[in-house]
């Protein structure tokens, strides 16, 4: 199956936010964290359903070289990316 993406706003936003403060902290980094992130996106659209749910229909995936995570949901053929997070947030608030 071939699955379409949805990301609203507000995750690039967070996206956003997360590059600029990586660059700040070291140069080239916020490339490196962006270059991630669409590795991260092409794992997903290729085997979304691999992933495990966490909470009731949402699934997370965790970028490989930051402690990022993206909570999803797949209904039909599209994957809806509802938020970016440090994974050191309280796992409560992950989900909510």
């Amino acid at each position: 199956m071939i699955y379409q993406i949805v990301i609203p706003e507000s995750v690039f936003e967070e996206l956003n936010e997360v590059t600029l403060y990586y660059e700040f902290h070291q140069k080239g980094l916020g490339l490196k964290f962006v270059m991630n992130w669409e590795t991260t996106m092409e794992h997903l659209k290729k085997s979304p359903l691999v992933f495990q749910r966490k909470h009731k229909k949402l699934r997370s995936i965790q970028m490989s070289r930051f402690p990022y995570i993206l909570v999803y949901e797949v209904i039909g053929n599209k994957i809806y990316v509802y938020r970016l997070i440090h994974a050191q947030r309280n796992p409560k608030s992950i989900f909510k």
